[in-house]
């Protein structure tokens, strides 16, 4: 018995029409910036005009804006719309602080507004702060807007020289290819020469062929493993491609070090009590200090023995309470 195809898209259901994925396979769910999903029929409907609210929250829409839902929690929509807007006002890097502190502070600041924004907390109050963060700043923001931080840089750097490192394995391999060809019709045309020219045995002559070709191929195999040596050699000097791309992080070399101004660490020793705390003679029965003890009989309370002397004596040798320290100790 073979187990049905059921595929989980099925379930996606349009909060308006109440239609599925089942009953419609081309229903596609769009959003816009509050996050809440519309089928694309419910948009062409309530969106007749540019603008209109949302049936479900009433905020006011443009028809322009929806888009086709990628994550299955409309929520996670709404927080990458939000976050990408952010990140257009908020867009300086690590090397524009003089400090890590300063940095990650920022990086707090744009996440605690990427929050509200979400959430819907003080969302007149983060707006006008963005607001006024964009007219503070305005002329940072035009100067980073574009502009790739150092690990982007590194990461695009890497991919290049991959990129290129497989380029000219193809390339090679191609080669390689090319010049097997020509050997082989190389051997069979000086086959076929010696066949006709030679009066000899048949079968000699293959076999004689046969060595001689084997000890080609193994003089080939030797001058390409020398060629891939050289050039994996030359490829350790080497610090950048023909096409001037950096090789490595040896680009990275000459780039400013950002210093961390911080104070420097001074031990200070721990201040370790002598003795650890003892409970007074009233405490111990209400402490539950006697609840293993073995009462004093009523010779030893006329005596005027009683069990508290024994446990408090037990509990000095154990914590260490006989032991006074030396500059407590009177004369």
């Amino acid at each position: 018995m073979t187990d049905c195809y059921y595929d989980s898209s099925y379930e996606m259901q349009c909060p308006a029409c109440k239609g599925t994925k089942y009953r419609n396979p081309q229903m596609k769910l769009m959003v816009n910036v509050c996050g809440h999903p519309l089928c694309d029929a419910c948009v062409r409907m309530y969106f007749l005009k540019e603008s209109a609210q949302c049936p479900e929250c009433g905020m006011v829409l443009k028809r322009s804006k929806f888009r086709v839902q990628v994550f299955e929690d409309p929520f996670v929509e709404k927080e990458i719309d939000i976050r990408r807007k952010v990140m257009r006002v908020y867009n300086k890097f690590e090397e524009d602080f003089e400090t890590m502190s300063e940095y990650n502070d920022y990086l707090e600041e744009v996440e605690q507004i990427v929050y509200n924004l979400t959430n819907d907390i003080n969302r007149l109050e983060t707006e006008k702060k963005i607001e006024a963060y964009e007219r503070l700043h305005r002329d940072d923001i035009k100067k980073n807007f574009g502009k790739k931080s150092k690990a982007d840089e590194e990461i695009q750097r890497q991919l290049d020289i991959e990129n290129l490192m497989s380029e000219d394995r193809k390339k090679t391999s191609q080669e390689e290819e090319e010049r097997d060809k020509i050997l082989r019709e190389k051997s069979k045309t000086s086959l076929i020469q010696e066949l006709m020219a030679s009066e000899g045995d048949a079968k000699t002559i293959l076999e004689d062929h046969a060595k001689r070709l084997e000890e080609e191929k193994k003089q080939e195999h030797i001058v390409r493993e020398r060629e891939q040596l050289a050039k994996a050699q030359a490829a350790l000097k080497a610090k950048e491609f023909t096409s001037g791309v950096k090789i490595g992080f040896s680009a990275m070399i000459n780039a400013p070090v950002n210093t961390v101004k911080e104070e420097k660490y001074v031990y200070q020793p721990p201040d370790l009590p002598f003795t650890l705390p003892v409970p007074s003679w009233d405490e111990l029965e209400s402490g539950g200090y006697l609840n293993h003890v073995r009462r004093a009989s009523p010779q030893a309370n006329a005596g005027g023995y009683t069990e508290h002397y024994a446990c408090l004596r037990a509990l000095q040798d154990f914590m260490g309470s006989h032991n006074l320290p030396s500059n407590s100790v009177t004369t």
